[in-house]
C-alpha cells in the first residue's frame, strides 16, 4: 500500500471521530449556555452558592427512626367566594377522613388567609374546620407603598379581625401568630409594590409573629441566599433581613426576631428537554406540577432539618389551593390523595420512618423543643412553646366538621 493510500484511509477512518468530538463539545457548549440563560432568567444565582455548600456538605446520620413531619403551607384566597369556600371544605373533608398518620390523625392544613380578603362567613367556615381538628389558620396580607405605620395598623387590624373567630390568639390569651407575605414580598424583598417596610420583621415580631413560612419564592428577587434551612433572623434597616441567617438558639437567648421556615429546594434528573433535563422542585403544589410520589420522595430526602437532629425531618408543602378550580384539584384532588396515600405507605413504616401530619404552629414548636435538646416522642412538644390556638380548643356550640353541615 502506497504513502498516500495510507494516509487517505488514516483521514478517512479519524474524520468521523473527530466530527463526533466536536458535535459532543458543541452540544455541551450550547447546554452550558441554555443552563446559564436559565440561571441568570430564573435567578438562580441567588441561592445556588448556598445550594452547592448544602450539597456537598457531609449527611448527618440519624440512629433511630426518622420522624417526618409534614406541614401543608396553603395561601389560601377565596376572593370573598363564601360558596366555594364551604364546597373546597367539603371536599377537603373527604379527602382527610383517608388519610392518616403514625397516631392516626388526618392531614392538618394550615389556611394562610388574606387579612385583606376579611369575610365573616369564610372565615366562620375555616373555624369549623379548625374545630373539627383539619388544621389551623395563620394569618397572609397583601399590602404595598406601606410605612412603619400604616403596616403595624394594617397588621393590627388583621390580627384583631382574626382573634374574633379565636385564630392569632392562644388559650392562654397571648397574640401569637405564623406569617406568609403576600407575593413574597418579606421586609421590603421585593421593593414598594410589594411591600415598602424595611422594618417589617421587627413590626411582626412586636406584634406575636414566631415564623414566616413563605419561602422558598424561586424566580423572584425575594428568595434567601440560604436553602433547605430552618433558621433565626434579626431585623435591620436595609430590606431583606432574613438573608442573613442565624442559629435557631438566637431565639432561646432573645438576639433573633423570629423563624424563617423554609420548604425543600431539590435539582431532580428530568426526561424533559424544555427544562435542560434537570428540574428544580421548591415544594409548590399547582396545576402544572401536581403532587406525585417522585415528588414526595424529593421532599423526604431534601431532609430539611435542626442541625444535629436529622431524626426529625420537616416537609413543608404549599399551594394557592382555591384560587381556580385547577389549584384547588392539585390541592385536594386525586393527584394530592395519591401522594399522601404514599407517603403514609413508604414513610410511616414505625422502623424506619415515623410520620406527622402537623400544622405550621405545630412544626415550629418541635423545631424549639429539638433546638432545646429535647427527646422523646415528639407529639409531646406540639403545644410547648406556641400554645394551640383558642380555635383548637373543645367547644360544645361548635360540631365536628363531619356533622355541622356549616359546608
Amino acid at each position: 500500500m502506497s504513502v498516500v493510500h495510507r494516509l487517505l484511509v488514516s483521514s478517512t477512518v479519524r474524520l468521523p471521530r473527530i466530527k463526533a468530538w466536536q458535535l459532543c463539545v458543541g452540544m455541551l457548549a450550547l447546554y452550558v449556555a441554555a443552563f446559564g440563560t436559565r440561571i441568570y432568567v430564573r435567578k438562580y444565582y441567588l441561592f445556588l452558592p448556598a445550594y452547592v455548600r448544602w450539597s456537598v456538605a457531609p449527611v448527618e446520620q440519624s440512629s433511630g427512626p426518622t420522624h417526618v413531619f409534614f406541614l401543608f403551607a396553603d395561601h389560601f384566597e377565596p376572593d370573598y367566594d363564601n360558596a366555594r369556600t364551604s364546597a373546597w371544605a367539603r371536599r377537603y373533608v373527604e379527602l382527610a377522613s383517608r388519610h392518616r398518620d403514625s397516631t392516626g390523625r388526618p392531614p392538618q392544613h394550615t389556611w394562610f388567609y388574606p387579612a385583606e380578603q376579611r369575610d365573616e362567613r369564610i372565615l366562620e367556615t375555616l373555624h369549623s374546620l379548625t374545630v373539627a381538628g383539619m388544621g389551623e389558620v395563620e394569618v397572609h396580607l397583601h399590602h404595598s407603598f406601606d410605612d412603619d405605620a400604616s403596616f403595624t395598623a394594617k397588621l393590627h387590624t388583621a390580627v384583631a379581625d382574626f382573634q374574633k373567630h379565636g385564630f392569632a390568639k392562644t388559650v392562654d390569651g397571648q397574640t401569637r401568630f405564623a406569617f406568609v407575605h403576600g407575593n413574597f414580598g418579606l421586609d421590603n424583598s421585593r421593593g414598594n409594590s410589594s411591600c415598602g417596610v424595611n422594618d417589617e420583621i421587627a413590626i411582626l415580631h412586636q406584634l406575636g409573629c414566631f415564623a414566616d413560612f413563605s419561602f422558598p419564592s424561586v424566580y423572584l428577587n425575594s428568595q434567601p441566599s440560604t436553602v433547605n434551612q430552618i433558621y433565626a433572623v434579626k431585623d435591620d434597616p436595609a430590606p431583606k433581613s432574613y438573608n442573613r441567617a442565624l442559629p435557631l438558639d438566637a431565639i432561646v437567648q432573645g438576639k433573633a426576631d423570629m423563624a424563617i421556615f423554609e420548604g425543600p429546594l431539590l435539582f431532580a434528573p428530568s426526561l424533559s428537554l424544555r427544562r435542560l433535563f434537570l428540574d428544580l422542585d421548591d415544594g409548590n403544589i399547582h396545576s402544572s406540577i401536581p403532587a406525585s410520589r417522585t415528588r414526595v420522595d424529593r421532599w423526604v430526602r431534601t431532609s430539611v432539618h435542626v442541625p444535629g437532629r436529622p431524626d426529625w425531618v420537616f416537609v413543608k408543602v404549599f399551594t394557592h389551593g382555591i384560587s381556580s378550580a385547577e389549584e384547588e384539584d392539585a390541592a385536594i384532588g386525586p393527584g394530592f390523595d395519591d401522594a399522601l396515600s404514599y407517603l403514609e405507605q413508604r414513610y410511616n413504616d414505625g422502623v424506619n420512618y415515623v410520620l406527622h401530619y402537623v400544622t405550621a404552629r405545630e412544626a415550629y414548636n418541635v423545631v424549639m423543643a429539638a433546638v432545646s435538646g429535647e427527646r422523646g416522642d415528639p407529639t409531646q412538644y406540639f403545644d410547648r412553646t406556641i400554645p394551640r390556638y383558642a380555635a383548637s380548643a373543645p367547644c360544645p356550640a361548635a360540631p365536628g366538621a363531619r356533622d355541622s353541615g356549616k359546608y
